[in-house]
């Protein structure tokens, strides 16, 4: 039994543990409207791509406070898109973060209207607009 303890240690230590960043993301803005057609997600890396990006959004002059200046030598902006959706009710959001080796993986969060629920009858498109810590690759899940 003593032998084959250090051999298990050994193995353990070998798969690429994920440390959860939980704190190391923030959410600067999430709409119903506005977002694509089809799910999927933007990582914006620079500061003219991010401009660009915000003037599309259409907003109101008062909303664009929240998306104050963004230091691309630390950070990226991610955009979760959950696509078009018939109806009300429908969220997308990060729920956690983690880093692998080379990786930062987000774990998205959707929601949609719970199954009896009134819901308002129009097209949404929802998405959520994030900052994530730098990283060579990003695997959303």
């Amino acid at each position: 039994m003593i032998k084959i303890l250090p051999l298990l240690v050994l193995i353990m230590s070998c798969s690429a543990p994920k440390e959860v960043m939980d704190n190391s993301f923030s959410v600067i803005y999430k709409s119903e409207m506005g977002g694509a057609e089809k799910s999927g997600h933007l990582l914006i890396q620079d500061n003219e791509m991010y401009i660009q990006f915000i003037e599309s959004l259409k907003l109101d002059e008062t909303e664009y406070a929240k998306f104050l200046a963004v230091d691309f030598k630390k950070k990226n902006v991610l955009v979760l898109y959950q696509g078009q959706k018939n109806s009300g009710g429908y969220e997308i959001d990060i729920e956690s973060l983690s880093k692998s080796k080379e990786s930062i993986i987000v774990k998205k969060k959707e929601t949609g209207p719970k199954k009896g629920e009134i819901a308002t009858t129009v097209i949404t498109a929802p998405y959520c607009i994030a900052l994530i810590p730098k990283g060579d690759k990003i695997i959303i899940e």
